[in-house]
């Protein structure tokens, strides 16, 4: 039976944050009893600064004792995926298959480099929500969306899925549409890219601004619009990544599929409510 050992990275930076969130919460307890905490201004942006800190710091060190745990899971989807359409692929899709694999296990024996790997990742998912979250549109005007890719073997991972969370520590602002590597992914609504963004981590995304929110469209393997692009729906707009190890995926992915977000008016929100039912 295979047996995987999960050790906490950096004990004390742990025990710092727990001191510094029980710091903060008995302090703002003094304040809130004294009468001195006022609504709104400097002193509440510093509160809400530091609780986005203190979240950051624990969702990094949630993935980071997880991080042999997903890596051994992304190497079964790799297998899984061999054996269901290896015997069908081009010489080319082999290599790209094996390449992914070689990565893999190179992170898997490297704690360093691939704890790197990860921070470097949830800091570019950081800076897609923000730069989501500014394209995002006017909620009070309609948004309808069509499907980028076919959801014919349903959806993978659901919107705030509690199973994704468990497996990567992270919150699931978006749903997982499970789809063949390189498969066409079209923009769901009229709008205009506002960003293409090729990671560090090798996780690649675009965003499209329309009216009424902003769609973002993750672990895609190949651009095929351009930044300021006007497009309409049902426009072809990139190749479809997730494969585990492979351009585009970045290290928190379940296989390959396209992560799809909705945005509207500074919220995540489900975009099965926007899409066609199944």
């Amino acid at each position: 039976m295979l047996e995987i050992n999960i050790h906490i990275h950096r004990p004390f930076r742990i025990l710092a944050i727990l001191g510094g969130t029980i710091g903060l919460f008995i302090g703002l307890q003094l304040m809130v009893n004294s009468g001195k905490l006022p609504m709104g201004g400097p002193l509440t942006a510093s509160v809400q600064n530091a609780e986005s800190t203190i979240q950051r710091e624990r969702q990094e060190i949630a993935v980071l004792e997880r991080r042999e745990e997903i890596l051994r899971y992304q190497l079964g989807v790799l297998e899984n995926e061999k054996a269901e359409y290896g015997k069908d692929w081009s010489e080319k899709q082999q290599r790209e298959w094996q390449d992914a694999r070689t990565k893999l296990l190179m992170l898997l024996e490297d704690r360093r480099v691939s704890e790197e790997y990860i921070r470097t990742a949830l800091f570019e998912i950081r800076a897609a929500e923000i730069r989501a979250l500014a394209a995002s549109g006017d909620p009070s005007m309609p948004l309808r969306l069509s499907w980028p890719v076919e959801p014919t073997e349903g959806i993978s991972a659901l919107f705030h899925d509690e199973e994704y969370e468990k497996r990567f520590g992270l919150t699931h602002e978006a749903i997982d549409i499970p789809v063949l590597q390189n498969s066409e992914v079209r923009s769901s609504a009229e709008g205009v890219v506002s960003v293409l963004y090729e990671g560090d981590s090798g996780y690649q995304y675009i965003i499209i601004s329309h009216p009424g929110g902003a769609t973002l469209y993750g672990h895609v393997s190949e651009f095929l619009v351009r930044e300021g692009q006007v497009v309409h729906r049902g426009d072809v707009i990139a190749l479809s990544g997730g494969r585990p190890g492979s351009m585009g995926a970045g290290p928190l992915s379940t296989g390959p599929h396209l992560h799809l977000e909705v945005i509207r008016g500074g919220v995540h929100v489900d975009p099965l409510g926007y899409l066609p039912k199944i």
